[in-house]
């Protein structure tokens, strides 16, 4: 899946202010056999991701 230029451009302004860039550090499907997908832990979009503690 790839991301648009939109996509890297919000990935590039987060990883210069030091934030979160990959969203499975912060997903709610974060733990042994929730998630399945081939980009996890490294994924940077996710139609699945939910924010933990929500």
């Amino acid at each position: 899946m790839g991301l648009s230029w939109h996509q890297r451009l919000i990935l590039k302004i987060r990883k210069a202010l030091g934030k979160d860039v990959f969203l499975c550090d912060s997903c709610k499907w974060d733990w042994r056999n929730a998630c399945h997908r081939p980009e996890r832990p490294n994924a940077t979009s996710c139609p699945d991701y939910e924010k933990r503690g929500t």
